[in-house]
C-alpha cells in the first residue's frame, strides 16, 4: 500500500458518514458541531497570541505559545472529523491526533513545574496597591517641599514684585502712547490712500469707454452707472439709478435672462456672461455683451454687490447677421452650382454612352460589310478598322465609368484593349503580357495611345508569328526624365510595319497611322530587331487640366 493510500484511504475503509447511514440530519449535526468547535479553537489561540504579543512585559509569556499550538491542534482534529465524514483519511487524522497528543503532553509537562513560579509573580492588584502607596508618599513629600519653597520665595520677592510692577506699568504706558501715535498716523495715511483710491476708481468708472454699472444683487436695483452705459440706453446716469436693471432688458428675453442670473446668485456658475438685447429709451432694441459677477461676504458668502461691464455690440451683431445671410446665399449658390455640375456630369455620361453605342453600330455595319466581301485584303482592312473603332469605344467606356468624367487609369484600359485584339485572332496561340504603371489620363492622351497599341499589337499578330504561336509584351513606364515610354515587343520573325518603305514604294496605312499618332503626342519612335521586334515610343507625360 502506498503512503498516500495509507493516509487517505487505508485498506479501503469507509468514511464516518457511512456509519451514520448518510442520514442528512446526523451528518449535518456532526459536521456543524465540529465546525463550530474547530472555528472556536482557531479563534482562541489567535486571541492569546495577540495578547501576549502586545504585552511583552509578561513573564513566562512563551508558555502561552504552547497553549496556542495545543489548541490549534485540537481545532484541527475537529475539522478533520468533518473531512472523514466523506473521505476515509484516517491516516491523516491519526497523525493530527498524534501531534495533538505530543503538544498536550509537552504543555502539561512544562505547566506543572512552572505553576509555583507563576504563583510567586505579584498579582496586578498587589502591584497597583504598591504603586498607589508609593505615589501618595512622593506626592506628600513634593507638597511639603513646594510649600517651603513658596514661603521662602514669597518673603524674598515681596519687595521686588512691587518695583517690577511699577516698571512694567510705566513701560506699558510708554508703549501704548507710541502705538497710539503710530495708529493715528497710519489711520490718517489710510484715509488719504482710501480717498485717492476712491477718486481714482470714480474717475475710471465714469471715464470708461464701455458701460459699467453696480446694482443690488437681490433686487436688481441700479446703485451706480457710468455715462457710457446710461447713454447706450438713452438716459443720463441719474435717471437710471434706483431703477431695476431688468427694465432695460428686452421684454421677450427677460424671463430667460433672469433665470440665467439666478444661477450666478446660487453659485451654480461663476459669472453672468451673455449677449442679449437691451431696450433703448425710444423702445428700439440693441445688442449688448454683458459680463457681471457678484461680490460676496468673505464669511457668510451672502451676495453684497453686483458689478457689470456692458459693451455695445449692436453694429457687430448686425454685421454678423448680414454675414450669416450672405453665407446662406452663398450656400444656396453652391447648391445650385452642385446641381448644375451633377446635371452636366449626367449629360456627359450620356454623351460618352451614345458615342460608344454609335461606334458599336459602326462596328456592326463593318461586320455586315465584311461578310459580303470576298477580297482577303479588303476583309483584313475592315478588321483593322474594327480594332481602331473598338479602341475609341473603349476610351469612352472608361471615361463613362470614371468619377470625374475627365480622367481614368490607363492600366486596366491597356489590359482590356490588348486582350481584345489578341482574342480576336482565335486561330493563333498567342501569350499576352501587359505591364503598365498606374497613370490617370484624359481623352486627348488616351485615344492616340490606344490607337498606337492597337496598330502595334495588330502588326505583331500579322507579321511576327507564321507558325501561329508566340509572345507579345505591352508595357508602359516612366523614364528618368519623366516622359512616358510605350513598348510593344514580340518574339516573332516578321516586321511591325514601322520601318521605312523601299525606294519608290508606298508607305503602308499602319505606318502612316503610327507616325501620325506619335507626332500628335510629340513623341519619338525607335524600333529594335533582336530575337523579335520591339517598338518603343517615347512621349511627354500627359498634363491634366
Amino acid at each position: 500500500m502506498s503512503p498516500v493510500d495509507w493516509l487517505l484511504n487505508p485498506s479501503g475503509l469507509t468514511p464516518h458518514g457511512f456509519c451514520l447511514s448518510w442520514a442528512p440530519g446526523l451528518v449535518a449535526l456532526h459536521a456543524g458541531s465540529d465546525a463550530a468547535i474547530g472555528l472556536a479553537y482557531f479563534s482562541i489561540p489567535l486571541a492569546i497570541a495577540a495578547f501576549v504579543k502586545q504585552r511583552p512585559d509578561i513573564r513566562y509569556g512563551w508558555v502561552a505559545y504552547l497553549f496556542v499550538a495545543f489548541i490549534l491542534a485540537c481545532g484541527a482534529t475537529h475539522l478533520m472529523s468533518i473531512f472523514t465524514l466523506w473521505v476515509p483519511a484516517y491516516g491523516v487524522e491519526g497523525l493530527i491526533k498524534l501531534a495533538t497528543a505530543i503538544l498536550s503532553i509537552a504543555t502539561a509537562a512544562i505547566l506543572w513545574p512552572l505553576t509555583p513560579k507563576l504563583l510567586a509573580v505579584p498579582s496586578a492588584a498587589n502591584l497597583e496597591r504598591l504603586n498607589a502607596e508609593l505615589a501618595a508618599t512622593v506626592a506628600a513629600q513634593g507638597r511639603t517641599a513646594a510649600l517651603l519653597r513658596e514661603s521662602e520665595a514669597l518673603v524674598r520677592s515681596s519687595n521686588v514684585e512691587l518695583e517690577r510692577r511699577v516698571e512694567e506699568r510705566t513701560a506699558q504706558l510708554r508703549t501704548a502712547n507710541i502705538q497710539l501715535t503710530e495708529a493715528l498716523a497710519e489711520r490718517a495715511h489710510a484715509e488719504q490712500a482710501l480717498a485717492q483710491s476712491e477718486e481714482a476708481f470714480r474717475a475710471s468708472f465714469e471715464a470708461a469707454a464701455v458701460g459699467k454699472a453696480q446694482s443690488d444683487p437681490m433686487t436688481g436695483r441700479i446703485i451706480r452707472s457710468n455715462r457710457a452705459f446710461a447713454h447706450m440706453l438713452g438716459y443720463e446716469p441719474e435717471e437710471i439709478v434706483g431703477r431695476s436693471g431688468w427694465e432695460f432688458t428686452w421684454p421677450e428675453d427677460r424671463e430667460a435672462e433672469v433665470a440665467e442670473y439666478e444661477r450666478v446668485v446660487n453659485e451654480e456658475i461663476p459669472a453672468y456672461v451673455r449677449e442679449k438685447r437691451y431696450v433703448r429709451r425710444g423702445g428700439e432694441p440693441f445688442w449688448g455683451r454683458v459680463s457681471a459677477s457678484i461680490v460676496r461676504d468673505a464669511q457668510t458668502r451672502e451676495p453684497v454687490l453686483t458689478v457689470a461691464v456692458i459693451e455695445d455690440i449692436d453694429e457687430t451683431y448686425k454685421a454678423q447677421g448680414a454675414l450669416r445671410a450672405a453665407t446662406r446665399e452663398l450656400e444656396l449658390l453652391v447648391e445650385e452650382l452642385t446641381a448644375t455640375v451633377s446635371q452636366r456630369d449626367l449629360l456627359l455620361r450620356e454623351v460618352y454612352h451614345r458615342v460608344k453605342n454609335n461606334l458599336q453600330i459602326v462596328d456592326s455595319l463593318l461586320v455586315m460589310q465584311a461578310r459580303k466581301l470576298t477580297d482577303p485584303q479588303a476583309k483584313q482592312a475592315l478588321q483593322g478598322l474594327r480594332g481602331r473603332i473598338y479602341a475609341l469605344g473603349l476610351v469612352h467606356s472608361q471615361l463613362m465609368g470614371s468619377k470625374d468624367l475627365k480622367t481614368f487609369d490607363i492600366t486596366p484600359f491597356l489590359q482590356e484593349l490588348s486582350s481584345h485584339i489578341v482574342e480576336s485572332v482565335a486561330s493563333k496561340d498567342i501569350k499576352l503580357t501587359v505591364r503598365a504603371i498606374p497613370m490617370d489620363v484624359g481623352l486627348d492622351f488616351a485615344i492616340p495611345l490606344g490607337l498606337l497599341v492597337t496598330e502595334l499589337v495588330t502588326n505583331s499578330l500579322k507579321h511576327a508569328f507564321p507558325t501561329g504561336a508566340g509572345v507579345i509584351e505591352v508595357s508602359l513606364d516612366r523614364t528618368e526624365g519623366g516622359d512616358v515610354l510605350l513598348a510593344v515587343a514580340d518574339d516573332g520573325v516578321g516586321h511591325d510595319g514601322s520601318e521605312a518603305p523601299a525606294p519608290g514604294g508606298r508607305t503602308t496605312l499602319g505606318v502612316t497611322i503610327i507616325e501620325g499618332l506619335a507626332a500628335q503626342l510629340k513623341g519619338t519612335i525607335m524600333v529594335r530587331r533582336d530575337n523579335g521586334t520591339r517598338t518603343e515610343i517615347r512621349v511627354a507625360a500627359p498634363v491634366l487640366s
